[in-house]
């Protein structure tokens, strides 16, 4: 999932309008029970999943409100969303009420007037609902014109091209590579031509490579494809929209030496047409105009800046005419059939809004009017000829949590609790400090990307107090054994991409090593003196002397190489080894010094180990803890250096939902808990009806 991370940073948390009324509305003392049934409805919503439990605690919690009408207002608005979630036409009748009945709550009434589709409470519930709600769900794709097929790519599936039928419910594979065992190459970002019956996708060769392919999707089973365009100096190519004509289609290119650029490749021979050279970073999407004229996209405002900009241009690349300039972030989500009007998704609002911009010949008309007050996504996946928008979003959510650990019983000693009270946008990469008082994590910003935060939670007062490096990717930061600063690898905001040091005081940002970004985290030594990463070829391990910049081999193996876990002693490395010849997962101890490594356990690739953010060593260096997974069933077990069997510990896994990092004294153990997941959304009937003919 590299290339979407890298665009829209995961899984994008859906934040509504209701939770930031929540926020502002004042506490007073006989409304504290309808805010506490309406507090424990929001995380049955949006951390359980349970619409049915929601609804039922949100209807108590709009009794409880009695003469607080903003609350229950609020409240019924939060409870239509649910009942609009499972497809249930109560959610109307609920709108209806809050616009009949709380006609003084300006911010409800507007949120569920446009739920409504407009300002009659008699009309129709907006369409708004979930197509496709997994498993496998990706926004790597696009949506056909009659909203019927949806491409994406099957990551469990080892990265092959997939066609969705959401009508049918049913996959069809237009790529046909074998396991992650036997080979790396994968399909990317692809685009269905306008009359349904090509795609064109991005693919990642054997050789490391990308191409452009295109391949037909009539009829059945797996088709041929063709390579349309390839080069040795291309880093990462994405399609994003083919010209209605059928002559073009829209690319972000991103060339080896860290430009990029925009262009247009000819669906016939391949050629390449270079419209604009761009910041690195990109349009996070390209749409052609229905008339096959115009290509719209969105860029960043400048290299230091987390604003977003939308602009238009001729496809001969004559004229470029800024459509959308704000101080916020602006993305481009698609047009209107018939080209009247620009879509774009803005936070100017604090939440994500869907808007809308009257366009002629080229030129912005007017004022953007806003027509979704929260869509909760800002990633398009195109229009179907009927006007609904399809997106990729992110439901649920994730929390940090922390539990007391007993290693020598191998459990849990009391029940888990969460260590940040605060709603959160799919935190991620936990540490702890080294004198254990602290714990830190990445946090993204409003729209599901850049900007990064580094928040650091106090252990011993719950204060929280927020870092913000001035990195556009940030992997996952590591405490420094003297807790001054952080280690993680990334990309600054001029493109260069490698391993920083980030001040633990101010968040400034040094870099260490520029370069191609390491694909393993990097790691300290316990004296603070050396790093250790992965090389991007994932199968060797470099170390590093700060003071000298020296840098020397540990080992280089024919197997892949997981990420570099050094030990509290100093003296090994940890790791995950994955062999395809052998279609083994191996627990690997590779001395610092040098020599061969040595096995602890060896798994099957079916049921292997966790490579990335699934270990961690006992402070005496005497046992490492791993992450057994098999499918979506997942295990901790504790493999002991020297003497001693690896053991499962009693530890249940159900509720988590990534990594963890023990304590440095052992008897703490924090991880993220939760169920965050994908769904594929199509908003309707937000655009003018076409004035009827008589």
């Amino acid at each position: 999932m590299g290339a979407l991370t890298s665009h829209v940073e995961g899984n994008m948390k859906r934040i509504t309008i209701t939770l930031a009324l929540a926020a502002l509305l004042p506490l007073a003392a006989e409304d504290k029970k309808a805010n506490v049934l309406l507090q424990a409805a929001q995380a049955k919503e949006t951390v359980q999943g349970d619409l049915k439990g929601a609804i039922e605690l949100y209807g108590q919690a709009v009794k409880e409100a009695g003469a607080n009408r903003a609350l229950a207002a609020k409240t019924l608005v939060q409870m239509a969303e649910c009942y609009q979630r499972m497809g249930d036409a109560e959610s109307g009748k609920i709108y209806e009420r809050v616009v009949r009945e709380y006609a003084d709550q300006k911010e409800a009434v507007t949120v569920a007037r446009a739920r409504l589709g407009g300002t009659d409470s008699g009309v129709r519930v907006k369409g708004d609902r979930p197509v496709w709600t997994g498993p496998k769900v990706d926004g790597f794709g696009t949506i056909s014109p009659d909203g019927r097929f949806l491409s994406y790519v099957d990551w469990a599936g080892a990265g092959n091209l997939v066609l969705r039928d959401l009508v049918a419910g049913t996959d069809r594979p237009l790529t046909n590579k074998g396991s992650w065992a036997e080979s790396r190459e994968q399909a990317e970002f692809s685009t269905i031509s306008r009359d349904g019956k090509h795609l064109a996708y991005a693919w990642l060769n054997d050789k490391d490579r990308y191409e452009l392919r295109i391949v037909g999707v009539q009829g059945t089973g797996i088709p041929q494809s063709r390579r349309l365009f390839g080069n040795e100096d291309i880093g990462n190519i994405s399609p994003y929209d083919w010209s209605p004509d059928g002559k073009w289609i829209a690319v972000s290119v991103h060339r080896k030496d860290g430009t990029a650029q925009i262009g247009l490749v000819a669906a016939q021979d391949g050629a390449l047409r270079v419209l604009k050279s761009v910041d690195w970073r990109g349009p996070t999407k390209i749409f052609f105009s229905p008339d096959s004229k115009y290509i719209a996209y969105d860029l960043s405002a400048s290299d230091t800046s987390e604003e977003r900009d939308v602009f238009v241009m001729r496809i001969d690349g004559s004229r470029e005419t800024a459509a959308v300039i704000h101080p916020s972030q602006n993305v481009i989500m698609g047009w209107s059939p018939d080209g009247a009007h620009l879509l774009f998704a803005s936070d100017r609002t604090r939440s994500i809004a869907l808007w809308k911009l009257s366009f002629v010949e080229g030129k912005p008309q007017g004022a953007p009017e806003m027509v979704k007050p929260d869509i909760g996504s800002s990633y398009s996946l195109g229009l179907s000829a009927s006007g609904a928008l399809y997106v990729w979003k992110g439901v649920g959510a994730v929390e940090i949590q922390v539990a007391p650990l007993d290693l020598s019983a191998g459990k849990l000693m009391a029940a888990p609790v969460s260590a940040v009270q605060r709603f959160m946008d799919s935190p991620q990469h936990l540490d702890w400090s080294p004198d254990g008082k602290y714990l830190s994590y990445v946090s993204r910003g409003p729209l599901g990307g850049w900007p990064y935060s580094l928040p650091i939670r106090s252990m011993e007062t719950g204060q929280v107090r927020e870092l913000r490096p001035r990195l556009r990717n940030l992997g996952a930061p590591r405490w420094s054994p003297d807790g001054r600063s952080f280690l993680t690898s990334g990309t600054d905001l001029k493109g260069r991409s490698g391993i920083y040091q980030i001040d633990a005081q101010t968040g400034e940002a040094s870099p260490i090593l520029v370069g191609p970004t390491p694909a393993a985290i990097p790691q300290w030594s316990p004296d603070g003196k050396r790093i250790y990463y992965r090389a991007t070829g994932r199968s060797a391990f470099l170390e590093r002397d700060l003071a000298s910049g020296n840098e020397r081999e540990v080992i280089r193996l024919p197997s892949r190489l997981g990420e570099v876990n050094v030990s509290p002693d100093g003296r090994t490395i940890a790791t995950i080894s994955e062999e395809a010849s052998s279609k083994s997962s191996t627990v690997l101890l590779i001395p610092v010094a040098g020599g061969a490594p040595r096995e602890l356990l060896r798994l099957s690739l079916a049921e292997g180990f966790q490579m990335y953010r699934g270990m961690a060593w006992t402070p005496d260096s005497r046992a490492v803890i791993v992450t057994k997974s098999r499918g979506d069933r997942r295990e901790l077990w504790l493999v002991p250096v020297t003497d001693g069997q690896p053991r499962k510990l009693d530890i249940d896994l159900t509720n988590w939902a990534g990594g963890f990092r023990l304590h440095p004294d052992g008897h703490q153990i924090t991880f993220l808990a939760g169920k965050a997941t994908s769904e594929i959304w199509a908003l309707e009937n937000f655009l003018p009806q076409p004035a009827s003919k008589h």
